[in-house]
Formats: C-alpha cells, sequence, structure tokens
C-alpha cells in the first residue's frame, strides 16, 4: 500500500462537504437587548424583577413571558400548565402576583387574543406605542384611554 496517495479520513470529508456545497452553521443572532457573552436572566432589568420577592413560579413563569420579548407571549393559561406542570391555580396565581406588582402587561383575556408582556423589557414599551400609533392612524382610536380599553390593556398603577 502506497502511503503517498492515501489521504486522511478528514480531507476527503472536508471534500465532500465542499463539493455537496453544505451551508455554513447559522450563527446566533443577538436581540440589542443582552450583551454578548451575558446569559438573557442577568440583565439589569430582569435580575430587577426576578428579586422582587416573587416564588418559584412567578419566576418562572415571568421568564417565560419574558422570553417573547417584544412580540408579547400568548401562551394560555393552560399552555403554561402543561409546560412546567403546573396546576391552574399556581398559573393564576403567578401571573397575578407578576400584575399587581407591575412587572406584566396584560392584553385582551385568557384565550382570546390576550398577549402578556414583560413591563421592563427595554423593547415592549416601543412595541406597544408603535400599535397604537398605527390604531390612531387608522382611525380606530383617538386616545390612549380608547386604545387600552379596545386591547383590554390592563396596567397595574
Amino acid at each position: 500500500m502506497r502511503t503517498d496517495s492515501v489521504k486522511p479520513f478528514f480531507w476527503n470529508c472536508e471534500n465532500i462537504c465542499r463539493e455537496a456545497k453544505m451551508p455554513n452553521q447559522k450563527s446566533t443572532q443577538n436581540n440589542g437587548v443582552v450583551k454578548k457573552g451575558q446569559a438573557y436572566w442577568q440583565t439589569d432589568w430582569m435580575t430587577k424583577v426576578l428579586s422582587n420577592g416573587y416564588n418559584s413560579q412567578a419566576k418562572l413563569v415571568f421568564m417565560r413571558i419574558a422570553s417573547f420579548g417584544e412580540r408579547g407571549c400568548w401562551m394560555i393559561n393552560e399552555t403554561f400548565q402543561e409546560e412546567f406542570n403546573r396546576s391552574d391555580r399556581t398559573i393564576r396565581r403567578a401571573i397575578s402576583a407578576l400584575w399587581s406588582k407591575g412587572d406584566i402587561i396584560v392584553t385582551g383575556w385568557n384565550g382570546h387574543g390576550r398577549k402578556i408582556y414583560a413591563a421592563s423589557h427595554p423593547r415592549v414599551k416601543a412595541a406597544l406605542n408603535a400599535e397604537y400609533n398605527i390604531a390612531r392612524q387608522k382611525g380606530k382610536v383617538e386616545t390612549v384611554d380608547q386604545y387600552r380599553a379596545k386591547v383590554r390593556m390592563r396596567l397595574h398603577d
């Protein structure tokens, strides 16, 4: 067997991949809220909420809501129940506790277009203001109070 004609296995795989024109691995994209190398739950706005005296269930629910960012969490209570293996009462208590301290904004109601936003997320208020401006331009609402009533926005004062 001639050793000069034998090429290593890795060389062959590299050529096959090049010939097949396999796509490069996608890099993860930063949403602009998290600094590079920093975990999502270690951001300033997240640690402030998580150290607000909530129980572990409320923290878990909040982290899931916050993961949706400015799009808002669409999940109904039953989906939270299945995902976290908790009772309906536990999920309702967690959402109520987060809402009563003003850490979440709720629009709609459970199962009927409800969206839950993390109130302290840096991009949420801008997204909600943009939705209000679009509704105002289309002539659907004239004031912020009308918009809040229309989307059934519940803010804790």
